[in-house]
């Protein structure tokens, strides 16, 4: 593999408290596979520029909670039907 190890993460307001890192993490190591997968601490009024931040950074892509699901919904480029359905994403990639 050449270039940087894939990055991806988790953005919420609060994330400190997600599991998710810890999780990731664990598999990457646990197969000797490359990357990291971060917790992105983003308020709400931050949340289209740091969407626009990790796509300049290379992000792989990231998970989505609490309170960004319905507003990352409607800043993604594409929905499947059933997010649209819902009205809310968890995973962008």
């Amino acid at each position: 593999m050449s270039g940087p190890p894939p990055l991806a993460g988790v953005i919420g307001w609060p994330v400190g408290h997600s599991r998710s890192p810890a999780l990731h993490g664990h598999w990457l190591r646990r197969y000797g596979l490359p990357g990291a997968y971060v917790a992105l601490a983003v308020r709400p009024e931050a949340l289209e520029a740091a969407l626009r931040g990790m796509a300049a950074l290379g992000f792989a892509g990231g998970n989505v909670t609490l309170p960004h699901k319905e507003r990352a919904l409607a800043l993604a480029d594409s929905a499947t039907p059933r997010a649209r359905r819902i009205g809310a994403a968890n995973t962008l990639v």
